[in-house]
């Protein structure tokens, strides 16, 4: 701004003193000497600083700040002693062991950045975390180091990670991800951190500073008294410039490569990204305080780290006080601390060789010229209040007070003469006509000095008003009256030409300024109703509803750059003609404002207005606007000119109260109604002046402009497919260059589907088609089965019937021949009749053979059916069809039967027997098992049938078992459970044997209580 300043003040000199050399001004002389001024000029206000500080009570874990990082998303971290803070520039979101997976400690004593968007950290008890891809993991031995064994962490000109542990210094390795060690100095050499937290590591060798900073590794030379007295701490500053304290309490400095005494005071300039105006002041412990000019006083922080962000902010850590932000103010302001004669300024006026005239209350008047400020007061003539500028033709300024009209000439205020000084109120306005005419505007009409006597002008001649606050002329010489009541258009012969207010088009009667801008258009700034455009014989209205920052408009700029700048109640803010040209034809619903308060240098945002010209454009092309605390001077080239563009987050998502997090896509089930959306722009130099507007496709058929709300709210959605779209302006009016976009998804209920009808339909057809097919393919399979089980019935039967023809025929039908030959035998004559001893054996014979034939009927019997089954009952028949087997196979069988004898009625019992025995006759041929146990037992109302073995098992590729008697294998097993309504589970590995479970369902009246 310095430079900017000096050249504008010599190229208007060099136009000055063209002008007073080419012999056509009367006043060269005064030219010269304002020339001179000019090429004089020099800024008074050096380059002024704004601070804002966070604490605990605004959101930080806690005060003592250890570290500093932003990360490659646009996030400031902060490590403090309870914890870690993400902050947005609005409000800070805290980690620590209670909430967040991978830290162990809340403590935090160290911090640096790393590569990729990861940083470091130390914690109190000497632990390494790392943030990595959004997660926090604390480091031990699989990283290379010991637990509870690191004090510091920094990262040197590559970004390389190094830490200290155990007085060793170790470097990450990103490939392997381990730490390490780096062998800088011999063993017994002790690193520590450097002072200042986060900037390297120090030892001493024999007589020698070993240091590692940011710049690199580097060995110093010390000098003998301090290698005596031996060293405490050591610290560098950013120019490679070492500060040592000894163990004595004495401090040294190296200057030119030499150490030098000092005592624990020191002021060291600091040049932080070229704000030369900075200091550090050193104090005890080489503890430091930063000092920097702020609204025209010093301001002082003691701190710890100091870093900066993307946009240029300055970010300090302190120990006691939390966390500051340090930015360059924009807007100057010239105060009483800068010589103004008061604090409460009005009237703003430039004069004709380029001075800015400036009337302040409670009573004073300031002119500001190369910087230089020079001030009248009531001890100089001046009657009062200051409500009025204006300056005539002859370079005669002309000051309305509350005492009465007055103009200042060679330094002294004189009363103008022929003007009635009683009759006329208090002047509010002052103006001076092409003809020369004097217009004074009051609150009680419009007066006009020319010659005597002084004409008044009033609302009976036709005025809109008679409280005028605001005069100028167009370029057709017409003359614009502007206050509270209306506006009044006039020719240069003063006869009103036409007159508007409220009813006929204006935003408000109360008009407070009236500016005919480089294109001929008129705009009228009102108190409370915005911004008026007067364009092809029509007003077109501007206010908050439309986008502009604020109601007020109390004066109106232009710059070189198409903008209009106007004053508010609540600040300074600009528009772009462009904007308001196209909301005017209608090409645009909105307009965009940009606001501008303290952030950018502004004592006080409350702007003063209604005494004329509240506000004017210097030489340079400056701004100066009254306020309740000084002029505030800004420089339209330079404010607002930020390129950077604020970037938006999604940061979580919340769903019926439930918090999702950051998520990609959100759905919502059909009974959730509740969707609530919080998001942020990652902009820090006015983050509380970034506005965001929304809109979510198919719910919002425009965006929503939500100003400074950062949540979304959303109820009862219906059902379908959206986007959200987010995007967000900051202070300098630039848009995020990329929306931020959240796809949601509303699942409905079906009932509320209009093709519900139609899908139940087509599903009960395709449920009906389906159990169709199942039933049809069931009664097949049913059919096969029993088609397969009857010729397995019927060759089994013709099996068996073989079986017994041929024991009757072999068997029972040999033993008969013999006994019938043997009692043919005995029938034989007389004479051949056997003596009685062959008598006797031929009847024993006989009886053998037919007791051999009746064993052998009792087993074809049997095999039919058992007879223990209804003489003994089920349990008793397959105990005894147990013991037979068991003595057959020498396989130890054991059994355990509870009350199933009734479990099914007589005439089926036989299959639940047949079932065992073919288990059991499967078991001694297949198995090859030493061990087989069989369970029966009834709960509730089941049966339930185990029978195991200790086998071999099943082969991989199951087959059918071999029949035994009266059965045909694992097929009739299955068949015969199904009679007995039994469900069959076979269980079988190599190896580990074979296990059949069969659970029967009972009926009810067969069920033993």
């Amino acid at each position: 701004m310095i430079l900017q300043m000096k050249h504008s003040a010599l190229k208007a000199a060099v136009r000055l003193v063209s002008f007073c050399t080419d012999g056509a001004s009367l006043l060269g002389v005064k030219c010269l000497q304002a020339a001179l001024l000019l090429l004089l000029a020099v800024p008074i206000a050096p380059g002024q600083f704004r601070s804002m500080q966070w604490n605990a009570d605004s959101g930080l874990p806690q005060n003592s700040v250890r570290g500093i990082v932003q990360t490659s998303d646009g996030y400031i971290w902060v490590a403090t002693m309870n914890g870690i803070a993400r902050f947005d520039g609005i409000r800070f979101t805290v980690f620590d062991k209670s909430n967040t997976k991978g830290l162990t400690s809340n403590r935090f004593v160290a911090m640096s950045s790393g590569r990729n968007g990861d940083f470091w950290l130390i914690t109190e008890d000497g632990n390494v975390v790392r943030f990595h891809q959004g997660n926090f993991e604390t480091l031990g031995l699989t990283a290379g180091i010991p637990p509870s064994s690191a004090s510091s962490v920094t990262s040197d000109h590559n970004g390389a990670v190094w830490i200290d542990s155990n007085g060793w210094l170790f470097r990450w390795n990103e490939r392997k991800e381990v730490f390490e060690r780096q062998v800088l100095a011999e063993d017994g050499v002790h690193f520590h951190p450097l002072w200042w937290m986060g900037t390297g590591f120090w030892a001493v060798q024999e007589n020698k500073l070993l240091y590692l900073t940011r710049a690199a590794f580097r060995v110093h030379a010390l000098p003998l008294w301090i290698v005596r007295s031996g060293v405490r701490r050591a610290a560098v500053e950013d120019d490679g410039t070492i500060l040592i304290q000894t163990l004595d309490g004495r401090y040294a400095r190296s200057i030119d490569g030499h150490f030098k005494n000092f005592d624990s005071q020191l002021e060291i300039p600091l040049s932080w990204q070229g704000f030369r105006n900075w200091k550090v002041h050193l104090g005890g412990d080489l503890d430091r305080t930063l000092s920097f000019p702020s609204m025209g006083a010093e301001n002082t922080i003691q701190f710890n780290m100091m870093s900066l962000d993307r946009e240029g902010n300055t970010w300090v850590g302190s120990e006691r006080e939390g966390l500051f932000r340090i930015q360059k103010q924009l807007i100057t302001v010239y105060s009483t601390a800068q010589g103004l004669a008061g604090a409460n300024v009005y009237p703003v006026l430039k004069g004709k060789s380029g001075e800015m005239w400036v009337g302040t209350w409670p009573a004073g008047l300031s002119s500001i010229a190369s910087d230089r400020v020079r001030t009248y007061t009531t001890k100089d003539g001046l009657p009062g209040l200051v409500t009025a500028l204006a300056e005539d033709r002859d370079g005669k300024l002309w000051v309305g007070t509350h005492g009465g009209l007055r103009i200042l000439s060679k330094g002294r205020f004189l009363i103008p003469e022929g003007i009635p000084q009683d009759s006329i109120p208090t002047v509010t306005a002052i103006y001076q006509t092409s003809n020369g005419s004097m217009l004074l505007g009051t609150a009680h009409g419009l007066y006009l000095y020319s010659h005597l006597p002084t004409k008044r002008l009033m609302r009976h001649n036709d005025l809109a008003t008679n409280d005028i606050h605001s005069i100028i002329q167009d370029h057709n010489d017409n003359i614009w009256i502007g206050g509270y009541g209306g506006v009044t258009k006039l020719d240069s012969n003063l006869t009103p030409i036409a007159q508007w207010t409220e009813k006929n088009g204006l935003p408000s009667n109360n008009v407070r300024s009236i500016y005919e801008d480089t294109a001929s258009n008129i705009w009228v700034g009102t108190y409370d109703g915005g911004l008026g455009l007067f364009r092809n014989g029509k007003w077109t209205i501007f206010n908050k509803k439309s986008g502009l920052f604020d109601n007020g408009v109390f004066q109106i700029l232009e710059d070189t750059h198409q903008n209009l700048w106007m004053s508010s109640n609540h600040g300074i803010y600009r528009v772009s003609k462009s904007d308001l040209y196209a909301f005017a034809e209608g090409r645009q619903t909105r307009i965009q404002s940009v606001g501008y308060g303290k952030a950018d240098g502004m004592l006080n945002i409350e702007c003063n207005g209604g005494l004329w010209p509240t506000g004017a454009k210097d030489d340079r092309g400056f701004l100066w606007f009254p306020t309740q605390n000084g002029v505030a001077v800004l420089n339209p080239d330079v404010l607002g000119r930020s390129k950077d563009s604020p970037s938006t987050v999604i940061e979580s998502v919340i769903v019926d109260e439930k918090e999702l997090g950051p998520v990609g896509q959100v759905t919502l089930g059909p009974n959730q109604s509740s969707l609530v959306i919080q998001y942020t722009a990652l902009s820090f130099s006015k983050p509380e002046q970034i506005d965001f507007r929304y809109k979510l496709d198919g719910i919002d058929r425009e965006w929503q402009y939500v100003g400074r709300r950062r949540t979304a709210y959303y109820t009862h959605l219906p059902s379908g497919h959206y986007v959200f779209h987010l995007a967000a302006i900051n202070s300098d009016g630039i848009w995020s260059k990329v929306d931020q976009i959240l796809p949601v998804e509303v699942i409905p209920p079906f009932f509320k589907k209009w093709w519900f009808l139609a899908v139940c339909g087509l599903l009960a057809l395709a449920i009906t088609w389906f159990l169709w097919s199942c039933r049809i393919l069931q009664l097949r399979r049913m059919q096969m089965a029993q088609k397969a089980f009857s010729q397995q019935l019927i060759a089994s039967q013709e099996a068996e019937r073989r079986r017994i023809a041929a024991e009757l025929h072999d068997s029972l039908g040999q033993r008969l021949v013999v006994i019938n030959t043997l009692a043919s035998f005995l029938l034989k004559p007389k004479g051949r009749i056997p003596d009685e001893e062959n008598k006797r054996l031929t009847i024993q014979e006989i009886s053998t053979e037919a007791t051999a034939a009746m064993e052998e009927t009792r087993a074809i019997s049997y095999d039919l059916r058992p007879f223990h089954l209804d003489r003994l009952g089920l349990s008793k028949a397959i105990q005894a069809l147990v013991r037979t087997a068991s003595r057959a196979s020498e396989i130890e069988i054991t059994i355990d039967l509870r009350e199933i004898d009734n479990a099914f009625p007589e005439e089926i019992r036989i299959n639940f027997f047949r079932i065992v025995q073919e288990a059991v006759n499967n078991i001694i041929k297949h198995s090859g098992a030493t061990k087989a146990e069989i369970v029966a037992f009834k709960e509730g109302l089941t049966l339930q049938l185990s029978i195991s073995d200790n086998g071999k098992g099943l082969p991989t590729e199951s087959r059918p078992a071999s029949s035994g008697p009266g059965g045909f294998g694992l097929t009739g097993i299955e068949e015969r459970a199904s009679l007995l309504h039994g469900t069959l589970q076979i269980r079988s590995h190599p190896g580990t044997g074979t296990q059949l479970k069969i659970v029967f369902a009972l009926r009810r009246d067969h069920i033993d209580d």
